[in-house]
């Protein structure tokens, strides 16, 4: 008589063409809480094989080395009547189930909040492309005001220069003004000393002619 083992061995053993013989249960599956000395069918084994499964299918299989003897039944409840009776599936399931549920509520909540911050991040992304671009419409703008009040600064600076040009040119012919004020004074004096001394001329030849009339008669 063959032992019954786990991992590869088992699944070899169950693909063989087994028939309802007793097989004697090792060490290993001491942690169900079934006596060494008990035996098991070949449809006792394909039993808890499919509820395996159906655990595995329901996403909470844990695998534990020997889980405590308070929470495994004892083998006298599991065995009677010859057979091994397993523990129902049902209640873990249903717990599996809802754990199974759950979590899967979990991630939907958690996907949609990552969706809506994935989506704040991108409104807050545009927004600040949208402001970037602004500041740099305003930087342009004040790149032209500040280019523009350099050249009216130029420009005024320009104008400075043709004031003071003009100011010289006011101040050089207001200068010969003056000389020219002082030339005609000059001029002035000199034709009035020459009336004068046309005065003095007219005078003295009309003494002359006086002087001759008087001789003659």
């Amino acid at each position: 008589m063959s032992y019954y083992k786990p991992d590869h061995v088992y699944d070899a053993s169950l693909a063989l063409n087994v028939p309802d013989d007793l097989w004697e249960i090792p060490d290993t599956l001491n942690c169900l809480g079934v006596n060494e000395t008990m035996f098991f069918t070949q449809a006792n084994i394909d039993a808890f094989v499919q509820q395996q499964d159906v655990v595995m299918e329901n996403g909470c299989f844990e695998f534990e080395a020997c889980p405590e003897p308070s929470k495994v039944p004892m083998g006298t409840e599991l065995y009677s009547g010859g057979q091994v009776e397993l523990p129902s599936s049902s209640p873990s399931s249903t717990h599996s189930s809802e754990e199974t549920e759950a979590t899967l509520r979990t991630d939907k909540e958690l996907s949609i909040i990552l969706k809506r911050f994935t989506s704040t991040i991108n409104q807050f992304g545009i927004l600040s492309q949208t402001l970037g671009t602004k500041i740099e419409d305003l930087n342009s703008r004040f790149d032209n005001m500040q280019h523009g009040l350099e050249n009216m600064d130029r420009h005024l600076s320009s104008i400075e220069h043709r004031m003071e040009s003009m100011e010289h040119r006011m101040d050089s012919l207001y200068q010969g003004m003056e000389s020219l004020e002082a030339k005609f004074k000059t001029v002035n004096e000199y034709l009035l000393e020459v009336i004068r001394r046309e005065q003095m001329v007219m005078r003295e030849l009309g003494d002359l002619a006086s002087r001759y009339h008087e001789r003659d008669i």
